[in-house]
């Protein structure tokens, strides 16, 4: 991926090179890289760690697009490249993920997490059951309220019944980045924005 424009961030239960990567790739017309997040383990530091290599490995990337907790991912490895040229499409950024995990589990799902280290979850994108350490809960609650200073819009789904759309404009209204907020008829996964998707990264511009 030497030669690539786009980082493309997936998902919580996403793969490498999906349907919205493979999207862009054949859209734009550009090499896209699509790391494997969950590379180093299944902590939200270590999703950002693997997303920062990539990035700092490939110079002509000046673009980042993420999806969901990818979009989370997206918006911390920026705010922490401040002084590097880029753009972002968050679709659906999950920036909320500590809370989602706090509604699901409740208090004593949370305290049992928090008293055994790890969660057991049967994981679609890697195909097995993991054990999601409770650091994972933390690290994510700890980089909540990031904000995106780089040029940027925001693409989430009115349909979306896993993150609140107000999470993305609380988002934008924090960020002075955002430039804009495509709401779209559509669920989470944004799978029928695809087109949208691709005109947000052609607005904020592919090249260096």
């Amino acid at each position: 991926m030497s030669g690539a424009k786009i980082l493309f961030c997936h998902g919580f239960e996403g793969r490498p090179m999906g349907t919205k990567a493979q999207h862009l790739a054949q859209a734009l017309g550009c090499e896209v890289a699509s790391p494997d997040l969950y590379a180093r383990g299944f902590t939200f530091e270590q999703q950002v760690a693997v997303a920062l290599a990539a990035l700092d490995g490939v110079p002509t990337i000046h673009t980042v697009v993420g999806s969901s907790l990818g979009g989370f991912v997206a918006a911390v490895v920026a705010s922490r490249r401040l002084d590097r040229r880029l753009r972002l499409v968050l679709l659906a950024p999950a920036v909320n993920i500590h809370a989602l995990w706090t509604h699901r589990l409740g208090a004593d799902g949370l305290a049992a997490w928090a008293a055994r280290g790890a969660l057991r979850y049967d994981h679609a994108g890697v195909g097995r059951t993991i054990e999601i350490p409770y650091d994972a809960f933390t690290q994510a609650q700890a980089a909540a309220e990031v904000t995106v200073a780089h040029p940027a819009e925001i693409l989430h789904g009115l349909q979306d019944d896993v993150v609140p759309v107000q999470v993305s404009l609380d988002l934008a209204a924090r960020s002075p980045g955002v430039r804009r907020v495509s709401l779209t008829p559509d669920g989470h996964r944004l799978l029928a924005s695809l087109d949208v998707m691709v005109e947000a990264v052609r607005r904020l511009g592919v090249g260096g």
